[in-house]
């Protein structure tokens, strides 16, 4: 007699639907609620503010995103933004204007402080959260250490003209520097054995060491490109601003964070969607763009950033629980 077979579909039907689905179905419900409720935020200039927004935190938010795969964090991003817009306005201040060698001094910094993270990370076998956090605290009060904690003015009108002011086919270049920028991290990602690596490594440390993976020098190139965006988000924070200001960067690795999770990439690593990352920066831009349009302090939005999260690892964690 045929018996029935009971064919598991729970684990099929969670996976049904792509990580990105969740966060796209929040994105596109808030824009239509805030569109409807406040005529001003889809104006063509709350739009392109909107996305000259979006743009600094793709930008670190993609170097996160390297990061998070591999399973570990980094939570001094904020800081190195403003210690790399410190370092970029003090060069261009100092050599009469060149925006060339004050960039280049900024993506160094950036970069170095990426470098730092790894080599603390990978070499020493210190835990990402505690070298990132000691590099949170030295990089912002090295920025309070210049000018006295004031910020530093008097930059190059070129500066902003480039970065703010410059467009694309009619849209900002900002825009496009962001969507290159989450581009160029996907192509790494999923089609180099760098990015192919960085994933194992995140999904098994152990067995990817005995498959021949180099882990140290994966997870100090993450870290590295981390830092290195994180100074390229400096260069555009200080050019919309045209100015360096001590405060700059606070609360970003709170924003970077939250986009890559609630994006779908996964906290504990080994999978990792820069689509989503895209949308989870759009996310939370819409949010505090609507936020502010309501008049609420940007507080509230942080507020909410903070919930999204809390919320984006219960839903991962959910995902992984057994049936």
């Amino acid at each position: 007699m045929n018996m029935p077979v009971s064919i598991p579909t729970s684990n099929r039907s969670r996976r049904a639907l792509p990580v990105e689905f969740g966060v796209g179905i929040v994105l596109v419900a808030s824009i239509l609620f805030f569109a409807s409720q406040r005529h001003e935020f889809h104006s063509s200039e709350n739009i392109r503010l909107l996305m000259k927004q979006s743009s600094e935190l793709a930008v670190i938010a993609a170097g996160m995103t390297l990061v998070i795969a591999t399973g570990g964090i980094d939570v001094s991003v904020g800081s190195v933004v403003g210690l790399s817009g410190m370092v970029l306005a003090l060069v261009a201040t100092r050599t009469h204007g060149n925006l060339l060698l004050a960039s280049l001094a900024a993506l160094a910094t950036g970069a170095g402080c990426g470098l730092f993270n790894g080599l603390m990370i990978a070499r020493a076998k210190l835990p990402p959260i505690i070298v990132t956090l000691a590099t949170f605290a030295a990089a912002r009060a090295a920025v309070q250490l210049f000018n006295n904690g004031g910020g530093i003015s008097g930059l190059p009108p070129a500066l902003q003209e480039a970065f703010d002011r410059t467009n694309i086919l009619s849209l900002p270049v900002l825009f496009w520097i962001g969507l290159l920028t989450l581009a160029t991290c996907w192509v790494i990602l999923r089609r180099t054995k760098f990015g192919r690596e960085l994933l194992a490594l995140g999904g098994n440390r152990t067995a990817s060491r005995l498959a021949g993976v180099r882990t140290e020098r994966i997870e100090i190139m993450a870290y590295l490109i981390c830092g290195l965006l994180a100074g390229l988000a400096a260069i555009i924070v200080t050019a919309r601003a045209a100015s360096a200001e001590p405060n700059a960067g606070l609360y970003f690795e709170l924003l970077a964070i939250t986009a890559v999770v609630l994006g779908g990439t996964t906290i504990t690593g080994g999978q990792a969607t820069l689509v989503g990352t895209g949308l989870g920066v759009l996310t939370i831009n819409v949010l505090v763009s609507g936020g502010r349009l309501y008049g609420q302090e940007d507080q509230v939005a942080r507020f909410l950033v903070g919930i999204a999260l809390l919320l984006a690892v219960e839903v991962q964690r959910a995902r992984k629980a057994p049936s």
